[in-house]
């Protein structure tokens, strides 16, 4: 898979993450409802849509950084060991920062 290819695809998958994004941003009205087992529900799925958002966002970063490490002709290459991420792991997982031994170490 060559270069341009992964680039295109980080491209898409950070556009399909600021969709998820804008989605997710809107705080829920909880209202004014004294139903504690209502309440615990809200707040369980408020919790849930901060985990949702916070993980979109950790995937944003990493694909920002792998959109700038093509740019600056450093991508595919671990931030660990330094040696080269094999392009089967790239095509799953474009935005990897870390080789598969790396990984596994982790």
């Amino acid at each position: 898979m060559g270069l341009q290819i992964f680039k295109q695809k980080l491209e898409q998958e950070k556009n399909d993450i600021l969709s998820e994004l804008k989605k997710h941003k809107e705080v829920p009205d909880f209202g004014s409802v004294v139903d504690v087992d209502e309440e615990t529900d809200e707040s369980g799925a408020f919790g849930n849509e901060l985990s949702i958002f916070q993980t979109y966002k950790n995937r944003l970063a990493d694909i920002e950084s792998a959109l700038k490490k093509i740019e600056e002709k450093k991508y595919g290459i671990c931030e660990n060991c330094k040696k080269e991420i094999s392009p089967d792991l790239l095509s799953v997982d474009p935005e990897s920062r870390l080789c598969q031994e790396c990984k596994l170490m982790k």
